[in-house]
C-alpha cells in the first residue's frame, strides 16, 4: 500500500483488527469485494451482525462473536442432528493444504481451525490464537496460542503443530502452500517455537495481507493438522478421515455416500452466554449430483440444507414452502479449459477461435437460467477495485471471426469431448450445442465426480469447465492456475506455460501499493485473455438454501460453518 494507506505494527496486532484496518487489509490482498456482502442477519433474521458486546472482543472462553449468532437456543433446544446435502458426486478430500475444490472445504471448515478467522462483521479475530504482535515493519508476527485446546484424538494443541502444519504444506509443495510463499524457509527462522504456547512467524518481506491468508477461510495453508494422526493412520486415509481441533469430528466418511460428523465434546469455543459449542450433536452430509433430486430432498424435508442451489433450480426454491433462499455475490470465475496437451488446443488460435465462437449470454442463459454473470475475463465483479468493464475484447463472441481463425489453425471439423460430472451435465450440454452449432463433432464424457478430479489432474481429457470456485483474492484464483505447472501451477491442468504470466504473477504478489498491484493485475488479466489458457465465461453468484427449522446458520460467501448453528423440532 501506499504511504496513504500504510498500516503500522499496532493496528495489525491482536487480539482483533478492526473492521477499518480489516478492509485495508482485505483490498492489499485483492478481497474487497466480501465488504459489499457482508454484515447484517440472513435473509430470515436468524443471525445478527456481529458481537452484542459492542467490544467485538473475545470473551477469553473462545467466544470470539463477528459471525456468531445473536440467538442462543434453549437448553431443550439443543442437540439434534442436521441433515445436509452436498451437490457432487463425492466429497473426496478433507485435508486442508490439499483441498482444490470449494464443496470440499466447506465440509473441512467444521472440522479443523486455524491460527485467525474472518468473522461477517469484517474483522480478524483469534482462532487457535488468543492475541497477537506484528513488529519488524510487518515482517514479524508472534502469536499467543490458547491453552487447553484438543485434538479430536485427544493430544494437546501446542505451538509444535503449528511449525509440523506449515512445514508439511511447504515441503509437501501442497497446493496451498502458494499462500506461504514469502515467509523464510521454516527451518531457517522462518517459524520459531518460542514455547509451547508462542509461535513467530518471520516473513522475507512485508506482507500486509499474511494475516488474511492465515485464516481458517479463505487461507488453507496453515489450518492446523495433527501429526499424530498423520503418523499413525497414513496421509491418505487422513485425507478421508482427518483429525482437526474443530467443533466437529468426522466418525464416518465413505466416499460418494456420505460423511458422519459429530460433536466434538471438547471443543474449546462458547457462545455469548458461556454454553458449549457446538449446539448440534452432529452433520450427515449426503453428496447429491443430480440438481432436482438435491432440490427436491429441500423441498420435502429429506434434507435440512443445500450447501449449493443449481442455478437452473433457484426459481423452485424461492417458491418452495419452508424453505429460504441464502445469496452472496459470487467471487470467482468459470472458462472452458481446453487441454493444451491434445490437439487442436496446443494453438493458440484455435483456442481464440473457440472462444469467439462461444456466447457467453446465451450459454449462461441457457445453463443456468440467467443466473450467472457473464465475462470474457477472470477477475470478478466483487473484486470490485480492480474489476473494469472495458476488458479486452479479444475472446468477445463473434462467430465469423471465430470461424477463420478456426479454419486458419487448420481445427475446422476438430472432433473432441467434454470431460463432465452429473451435477454439471447442464454446463456441458449447453456448450456441447454451441460448439457443434460452430462446425464441432463435440461428445459429453460423464465420470463420476471423484473420476472426474483425477482424470483432470492427470490431463487425461480434451476440455472440460472448471476454474476459481472459492478463492476471492485474484492472486489465490490465478496463480495456481497460471504459474508454470512445475513451478507453482498446482492447479495448471491446461499445462498453460507462459513467461509473461508466470512473472506477472510473481510481481503483483509484491506489491504491496495498491495501485500498483492493481495495474499488474488487469496487465495479466489483459495478457491472459489473449493467449485464451481459457475461453472465459461466468462468475456465479454462491447459493445456498436451508429449511426454516435450521436456526443460527450464518452464510459467509463459500463457508458452509455449523457451529452455532441448530435445528429445531
Amino acid at each position: 500500500m501506499g504511504n496513504s494507506g500504510k498500516i503500522s505494527d499496532e493496528a495489525l496486532s491482536g487480539p482483533v483488527i478492526d473492521r477499518r484496518t480489516t478492509v485495508k487489509l482485505l483490498g492489499a490482498a485483492g478481497i474487497t469485494g466480501l465488504a459489499g456482502c457482508t454484515g447484517g442477519g440472513d435473509d430470515n433474521g436468524d443471525s445478527g451482525d456481529g458481537g452484542s458486546d459492542g467490544s467485538g472482543g473475545s470473551d477469553g472462553n473462545g467466544n470470539d462473536g463477528g459471525d456468531e449468532t445473536t440467538d442462543v437456543p434453549s437448553n431443550d433446544q439443543r442437540g439434534g442432528r442436521l441433515t445436509a446435502g452436498w451437490f457432487t458426486g463425492s466429497i473426496d478430500v478433507l485435508d486442508p493444504p490439499y483441498i482444490s475444490v470449494g464443496q470440499y472445504f466447506q465440509v473441512a471448515a467444521n472440522v479443523f481451525n486455524g491460527l485467525v478467522t474472518l468473522k461477517k462483521d469484517l474483522t480478524i479475530r483469534g482462532d487457535l490464537a488468543e492475541d497477537w504482535e506484528v513488529t519488524n515493519g510487518g515482517k514479524k508476527i508472534t502469536f499467543n496460542l490458547r491453552t487447553g485446546v484438543k485434538f479430536h484424538n485427544g493430544s494437546d494443541f501446542t505451538a509444535e503443530d503449528v511449525k509440523y502444519t506449515i512445514n508439511r504444506t511447504i515441503s509437501e509443495e501442497a497446493p496451498a502452500a502458494s499462500k506461504l510463499g514469502s515467509l523464510k524457509p521454516v527451518d531457517d527462522g522462518g517459524v520459531v517455537v518460542k514455547d509451547d504456547h508462542t509461535v513467530e512467524l518471520n516473513f522475507e518481506e512485508p506482507m500486509a495481507p499474511a494475516l488474511v491468508y492465515l485464516t481458517r477461510g479463505p487461507g488453507r495453508a496453515a489450518t492446523i493438522v495433527n501429526k499424530e494422526a498423520i503418523e499413525k493412520m497414513g496421509a491418505d486415509k487422513y485425507k478421508v478421515t482427518p483429525v482437526g481441533t474443530g467443533p466437529f469430528k468426522v466418525t464416518k466418511h465413505e466416499i460418494g455416500s456420505g460423511i458422519t460428523l459429530d460433536a466434538f465434546e471438547d471443543y474449546f469455543e462458547t457462545d455469548s452466554d458461556g454454553n458449549a459449542l457446538p449446539y448440534l450433536d452432529g452433520i450427515d452430509i449426503k453428496p447429491i449430483p443430480e440438481p432436482a433430486t438435491l432440490v427436491n430432498a429441500l423441498r420435502s424435508g429429506d434434507i435440512d440444507f443445500a450447501n449449493l442451489v443449481p442455478l437452473q433450480n433457484v426459481k423452485k426454491v424461492e417458491s418452495a414452502s419452508g424453505v429460504t433462499k441464502l445469496e452472496a455475490p459470487g467471487i470467482n470465475w468459470y472458462g472452458f479449459a481446453m487441454n493444451e496437451r491434445r490437439k487442436p488446443f496446443d494453438s493458440k488460435k484455435a483456442r481464440m477461435g473457440i472462444a469467439k465462437s462461444i456466447d457467453n449470454q446465451a450459454y449462461v442463459d441457457a445453463a443456468y437460467f440467467g443466473n450467472a454473470l457473464p465475462d470474457t475475463g477472470p477477475i470478478n465483479k466483487a473484486t470490485n477495485w480492480v474489476w473494469r468493464d472495458d476488458k479486452p475484447t479479444d475472446q468477445q463472441y463473434d462467430p465469423e471471426a471465430g470461424k477463420q481463425l478456426i479454419k486458419e489453425a487448420g481445427a475446422e471439423g476438430a472432433s473432441f469431448s467434454i470431460l463432465t460430472t452429473e451435477s454439471s451435465l447442464r454446463g456441458a450440454k449447453a456448450m456441447r450445442q454451441q460448439l457443434n452449432k460452430a462446425g464441432f463433432d463435440v461428445s459429453i464424457e460423464q465420470v463420476t465426480s471423484s473420476s472426474y478430479w483425477e482424470r483432470y489432474e492427470k490431463g487425461n481429457y480434451d476440455t472440460t469447465i472448471s476454474g476459481s470456485v472459492g478463492d476471492p483474492d485474484p492472486e489465490q484464483s490465478l496463480w495456481n492456475f497460471y504459474r508454470k505447472p512445475d513451478d507453482g501451477g498446482a492447479w495448471n491442468w491446461v499445462n498453460f506455460e507462459d513467461d509473461k504470466a508466470h512473472n506477472l504473477l510473481a510481481e503483483q504478489r509484491k506489491a504491496l501499493d495498491r495501485e500498483e498491484r492493481k495495474k499488474l493485475l488487469q496487465e495479466l488479466e489483459d495478457h491472459l485473455i489473449k493467449q485464451v489458457p481459457h475461453a472465459y465465461l461466468m462468475h456465479q453468484n454462491d447459493i445456498a438454501a436451508k429449511r426454516s427449522n435450521l436456526k443460527g446458520f450464518v452464510h459467509i460467501p463459500f463457508m458452509r460453518n455449523f457451529h452455532t448453528a441448530w435445528v429445531e423440532e
